[in-house]
């Protein structure tokens, strides 16, 4: 009988590393304190060497950084800018 599986064996091994090698998602939001208002300034993805890449919101900027924590320092020169984690760690 032939075995019928949504995944071959060579698939499953390869959604199993996919999951396992995925970069981290975040987002860097800029926040106005004085005016009681905030936002998503960017959106990002860590890699697992480390390095960041980010596009804008409106998705028209793209930049590598070294890690996420550096992409929020560059940002966070003419606003306020926390990084936000959308997953945990792992």
């Amino acid at each position: 009988m032939t075995k019928i599986s949504a995944f071959t064996d060579l698939e499953q091994e390869a959604a199993e590393l996919a999951v396992e090698v995925a970069p981290r998602p975040f987002a860097l939001c800029w926040i106005d304190a004085e005016q009681d208002d905030g936002g998503v300034l960017c959106w990002g993805l860590q890699l697992r060497d480390g390095h960041a890449l980010v596009c804008a919101e409106s998705g028209d900027w793209r930049g590598r950084f070294e890690d996420a924590e550096t992409a929020r320092r560059v940002f966070s020169r003419t606003r306020t800018v926390t990084l936000v984690w959308l997953d945990a760690p792992g």
